[in-house]
């Protein structure tokens, strides 16, 4: 179910060591290394502190940027940016980024080789400390990672995506010839001593498969929350998402009020564009995630997160795979908390289980 974090207008100490551990384990910061903090009101000034503070104290030359309160996630890829923050953006090595999220000049900076780290996705929050003290200092990072990677090259080996559920879906992707991505979120890899992600999105970790236009049949029944619009809604009871060439025409369900209000959403969107998806399909490894508004609701042990509408600014950002992507003014996702996925008629997660890692 949907879960409320902790939250306090006061410094939690176990939040210091835990950005010690992003900075050292995740980003291999290193003196010198212009550091961009990119903020908005959503996050408390400590959180902001604590980053910029420690950065300081590793020998980076850092500078923090308050930009005015965005959109929701889900309209971050139609948002107009204040200039200053975009001029600022092009002078950072790492941008430590709680405000934006998905947006051109993000993408712009990843590709004159710029990295980013973002603690929340692109939007901060309130929760932002008790979600990374819980997913990052109490995690273990290395072996979360070794797992994620080994997932992703079962995704990249793949000619075919299965997924079904007890609920009632059966949907099937054609993957064949695509790269998966481990999102284990690691900036660099401490063991050949060299940069391996130019975008890092916290907590780890989410191994799975970004997508071309047009892929995707069958139904997925939504037993997680959806977030759209300015909203993160959890469903009364299931909704089923029909699916045709990778296009949803349908949306059933017993909720007829989020039935109706997403219906409703959806069809504002410009070029119907919003329906298009999904664009990515990723499942959840950290057992420390939980659901809340925090994007640690994408890394939920045995979930999956599937991604519709715009993944023009993804695929920049994230995967630069050479498919056809998804322009639109909007990207949102919604969740399966339950699923059976086979890869290639292999089971990788049974009824939201995914098997203890033995690598």
């Amino acid at each position: 179910m949907l879960t409320v974090p902790d939250t306090t207008t006061g410094l939690k100490p176990e939040f210091i060591p835990t950005v010690d551990k992003i900075y050292r384990q995740i980003c291999n910061l290193q003196p010198g290394t212009k550091v961009l903090i990119i903020t908005d009101s959503r996050t408390p000034r400590h959180v902001v502190t604590v980053f910029m503070g420690m950065a300081m104290a590793m020998g980076a030359v850092v500078s923090v940027s308050e930009n005015v309160l965005a959109s929701s996630p889900a309209d971050q890829p139609a948002f107009e940016w204040n200039p200053m923050v975009v001029a600022a953006a092009r002078e950072a090595d790492l941008i430590v980024d709680m405000a934006v999220g998905y947006a051109p000049f993000m993408a712009e900076a990843v590709e004159r080789g710029a990295q980013i780290m973002s603690p929340g996705d692109g939007t901060g929050g309130h929760h932002i400390e008790e979600s990374l003290i819980r997913t990052v200092l109490h995690t273990d990072l290395e072996s979360l990672r070794r797992e994620a990677i080994y997932l992703g090259g079962v995704f990249t080996k793949a000619s075919e995506l299965r997924m079904t559920s007890e609920e009632g879906s059966d949907f099937t992707l054609k993957i064949a010839g695509l790269n998966g991505i481990a999102s284990h979120e690691f900036l660099w890899d401490y063991e050949k001593k060299q940069k391996i992600l130019d975008w890092s999105a916290l907590p780890p970790a989410a191994p799975g498969i970004v997508l071309p236009k047009f892929a995707g049949d069958g139904v997925v029944v939504v037993d997680g929350f959806i977030l759209y619009s300015n909203l993160h809604e959890f469903p009364g009871s299931p909704l089923f998402f029909t699916f045709e060439k990778g296009r949803l025409v349908d949306i059933k369900g017993n909720d007829g009020v989020l039935v109706g209000r997403l219906t409703h959403w959806l069809d504002g969107i410009k070029e119907d564009t919003g329906r298009l998806g999904p664009v990515h399909f990723n499942l959840g490894l950290n057992a420390n995630a939980r659901l809340n508004e925090h994007p640690e609701f994408e890394r939920v042990r045995g979930a999956v997160t599937m991604g519709m509408g715009d993944s023009s600014l993804m695929n920049r950002m994230w995967s630069r795979n050479p498919i056809e992507t998804v322009t639109s003014e909007v990207h949102w996702d919604f969740v399966v908390m339950r699923p059976t996925i086979r890869l290639d008629g292999n089971v990788i997660c049974d009824r939201g289980i995914v098997p203890d890692y033995k690598g």
